[in-house]
């Protein structure tokens, strides 16, 4: 029933006749009528076959989407599970093993994990299928979708806005973990000692965490407000260069090329999470941690930052509200079951999240032990709990220099892939509503936006760096602005 609603959908856009036609073609006469209306519904029937059959049509020959207007080739997604394992690319990534444990540990544990089955349930699936399965109906961008109702072109703006924000500082956070995995590969790691230079009198081997002191001293502690911005750190500005040339080079072609890319950066991560979190459940004190992961403090149910932090964490996390969904199913196939696909991905992307919690609450267990303190005084909760967290396992692993730097090389992957997905769907929406510019010259077009971002994105590698990275996390990606 379905197809056949959409096949009669279809047909009905493409063929209303068009207001523009001249006056003197509607007052043919009858025979010549019923001669070009049976020529036209016999071109449209195979027109419409054409589309269901999701082949490429004839040269010269025009294909309409159900808005009525030209179809260009977008690119289609060849094998079964492509769709799939890109969404899987884009939504499995740091909201799940960088924002997701940071936000739970802020918000008390357990009261946050309440919130955000709620946010889950009656917010994320809901609008995740709606903006897959309309992508794939229109087959338009986030922005040209949003002519079949012009009151609402603004949600199409907004999606591009918030996905400008992400875009901008998803590749700084990249070349920290880049940062980190190289200097996985010293003997002794940075962040096992104090016998370094940036460390301080407040850093005491084995009692504090070195990689909390490392980072905060060579980094923030120099230019404690965001009005001093210092130097820029050369090393992460290269860094961060050399992640926008992978970008660039992964989106070129188009993402539906990116086949190889795309199952690599979905598939291998879960490795590392499972190796992770066993890891991290063998350690003295895990079970510290997964209580305090676990357990709800009713208290914070009261506390508007809990819900509000839990809901931007849902939509942060699921990827909706950013346009890439819409993208990504406009290059579906017109009959592909994308809601078998959007059921999938919604659970897949949830139970990653609570993986990932159990493996950084394990730890934060485990450093509690050590240092004999509370969970809630070990660190700090802020965007850099991952990178404190990882570390301090990657020190009690065998071969810990083959761990560390797979671990840092897993947060890299999902960096990345979330980078490229997400800016799919920024240059698609720009693509469908300037396609004359965009289109013909796509290759430069992209060059020039990643240059762009890469340039706004210079503040963030500066020694006030991490200031700038929060104020942008905070006021774009999260619910405050």
């Amino acid at each position: 029933m379905a197809k056949k609603w959409f096949s009669r959908a279809r047909q009905s856009h493409e063929l209303v006749p068009s207001s523009e036609e001249p006056q003197q073609q509607q007052s043919l006469q009858p025979i010549e009528n019923k001669t070009l209306r049976e020529g036209t519904q016999k071109s449209d029937a195979n027109g419409d076959e054409a589309l269901l059959h999701d082949s490429h049509p004839q040269k010269g020959k025009r294909k309409l989407s159900v808005l009525g207007h030209e179809l260009f080739d977008r690119g289609q997604w060849s094998g079964q599970f492509d769709f799939l394992m890109s969404m899987i690319a884009y939504a499995v990534g740091l909201g799940n093993v960088w924002r997701f444990p940071y936000l739970c540990f802020k918000n008390g544990g357990g009261s946050f994990l309440v919130v955000y089955a709620l946010f889950f349930v009656f917010g994320a699936v809901p609008i995740f299928i709606m903006e897959v399965t309309v992508g794939q109906y229109l087959q338009r961008g986030a922005m040209e979708m949003w002519k079949m109702c012009p009151i609402f072109k603004g949600v199409g703006i907004g999606n591009v806005v918030i996905a400008f924000m992400c875009i901008a500082y998803f590749c700084v956070i990249v070349s920290w973990a880049t940062f980190y995995m190289i200097s996985s590969f010293n003997s002794t790691f940075p962040w096992e000692t104090c016998n370094n230079y940036w460390n301080n009198g407040q850093c005491v081997t084995g009692k504090e965490s070195t990689s909390e002191i490392m980072r905060i001293t060579s980094n923030l502690s120099r230019y404690a407000t965001i009005s001093d911005i210092g130097g820029i750190q050369w090393e992460l500005l290269g860094l961060m260069f050399l992640s926008w040339v992978i970008v660039y080079f992964a989106l070129w072609k188009g993402i539906t090329q990116a086949r190889k890319f795309v199952y690599f950066c979905a598939i291998f991560p879960y490795f590392l999470i499972v190796v992770l979190l066993i890891r991290g459940l063998t350690l003295p004190g895990a079970m510290t941690g997964i209580s305090f992961y676990l357990t709800p403090n009713l208290t914070k149910l009261t506390e508007t930052t809990v819900w509000k932090d839990a809901g931007t964490q849902v939509f942060y996390s699921y990827g909706v509200g950013f346009g890439t969904l819409i993208a990504l199913g406009s290059h579906n196939k017109f009959t592909h079951n994308c809601y078998r696909d959007a059921i999938v991905m919604c659970f897949i992307n949830g139970m990653t999240s609570i993986l990932a919690g159990f493996a950084i609450f394990s730890i934060l267990g485990f450093m509690s032990t050590v240092a004999a303190k509370p969970i809630a005084e070990i660190v700090k909760p802020g965007v850099g709990l991952a990178f404190l967290a990882y570390p301090e396992v990657a020190s009690n692993l065998p071969l810990k220099q083959l761990w560390a730097f797979l671990f840092f090389l897993m947060i890299t992957i999902l960096g990345l892939d979330s980078q490229v997905c997400m800016l799919e769907g920024l240059f698609t929406a720009l693509e469908d509503t300037f396609p004359t510019l965009l289109r013909k010259y796509k290759k430069i077009s992209l060059l020039l936006t990643c240059l762009f971002f890469f340039i706004i994105g210079i503040p963030m590698v500066t020694y006030a760096g991490a200031h700038w990275l929060t104020l942008v996390d905070a006021y774009g990606a999260s619910g405050i602005a």
